[in-house]
């Protein structure tokens, strides 16, 4: 991960305190670009794993990216 996405998930970390939920939310991210760091490849599977269900929780929580296709 680049230094201005750490840099964005860090700002937004403190943007969100007093709010549990959402301070969840990018703490999960933040352990997942951790892990994601110095993983072998069979981790770097099972992340992309866990990342696509949290941008599924996403989605459902507050509705589609922007350009999705609905089907």
């Amino acid at each position: 991960m680049d230094d201005d996405a750490l840099s964005y998930l860090l700002d937004l970390r403190l943007r969100v305190r007093g709010r549990p939920e959402a301070l969840r939310i990018v703490d999960r991210c933040l352990n997942l670009v951790g892990r994601a760091s110095t993983a072998d490849p069979a981790e770097l599977a099972a992340l992309e794993v866990e990342v696509r269900q949290l941008a599924d929780e996403l989605a459902l929580r507050f509705g589609a990216p922007a350009g999705t296709i609905r089907q």
